[in-house]
């Protein structure tokens, strides 16, 4: 008896403490590219360099320059991997400090012909695992850039390992916490993988701190150990969430159903069922 209160109660200062954690106070981002914006001679001069061996699409948008007749609308461009694009603009008489030139950016060109083709189990061979959530969850996988998500219920400091051939696009690894709710969803490591042969990009998600064996730019082969399961970010337990992405018209990425080998469709993967890679 005198144990299990000592246990109860170490559990539950544990339970308390980890709930108390604050939310980081720097956000991480997967990747950077370098952009640089000059005006001479009433030329505006725009150059964006694309370091990833994956297309990037770029928006680029300026109130200032629309009042001003400069820009009639958002400049939309995809600059191929491991490239560059300049653009010019006439522009006489202008203020450069009321530029306010808004950029996003994201993964992928929209008009490439995806071709999907099997997976690998993104865990080693021989290894068994229990799915937590699958599509559709009610938990996470609920939007279009996670439905088709499957969660595995590896345990921190697991290996996971890549499902295809590919470049890796963004890694975060820096943060240590995260807890059930949805204020830490912003704060989880990951790596994103580009899979050029179809399209494809997937991500490994939760990753312990300092999880990640990759950086960006690195060439990954099919069942190649890239990091360590972990519990940061949004969850509710030590978790890998592994999804399936392709880049879409007017947003970044979104979540498509998928197949691993053997036949295994991640519709047909349930919450509790058993996944072995053999």
């Amino acid at each position: 008896m005198k144990f299990f209160k000592i246990f109860f109660i170490f559990s539950f200062f544990c339970f308390s403490f980890c709930d108390a954690q604050e939310l980081p106070k720097e956000e991480y981002y997967q990747f950077s590219y370098n952009r640089n914006i000059e005006y001479k001679k009433d030329t505006i001069t725009i150059n964006i360099k694309n370091p990833l061996f994956s297309p990037l699409r770029v928006n680029i948008f300026s109130s200032y320059l629309k009042d001003k007749k400069v820009l009639d609308d958002t400049v939309k461009l995809v600059i191929k991997e491991n490239s560059e694009v300049e653009i010019k603009l006439s522009a006489k008489n202008l203020e450069s400090s009321q530029f306010n030139f808004k950029m996003n950016q994201a993964f992928g060109d929209d008009s490439k012909t995806i071709k999907h083709n099997n997976l690998a189990l993104p865990f080693s061979k021989g290894k068994t695992y229990q799915i937590m959530q699958s599509n559709n969850g009610s938990f996470s996988h609920n939007d279009d850039y996670s439905r088709y998500a499957v969660d595995f219920n590896m345990k921190v400091g697991d290996t996971i390992t890549s499902a295809d051939d590919g470049f890796v696009v963004g890694v975060i690894k820096d943060y240590e916490y995260g807890g059930n709710d949805r204020k830490w969803r912003d704060f989880a490591n990951y790596i994103t993988i580009y899979h050029p042969h179809s399209g494809l990009f997937t991500q490994y998600v939760h990753l312990k701190k300092d999880g990640s064996f990759l950086k960006v730019g690195d060439a990954v082969k099919r069942n190649q150990p890239i990091g360590l399961s972990g519990e940061t970010g949004f969850v509710s337990g030590e978790h890998l969430h592994f999804n399936v992405l392709i880049p879409e018209k007017g947003k970044t990425l979104i979540s498509v159903p998928f197949s691993f080998e053997n036949n295994i469709s991640s519709k047909s993967l349930k919450k509790n069922m058993k996944v072995t890679n053999k």
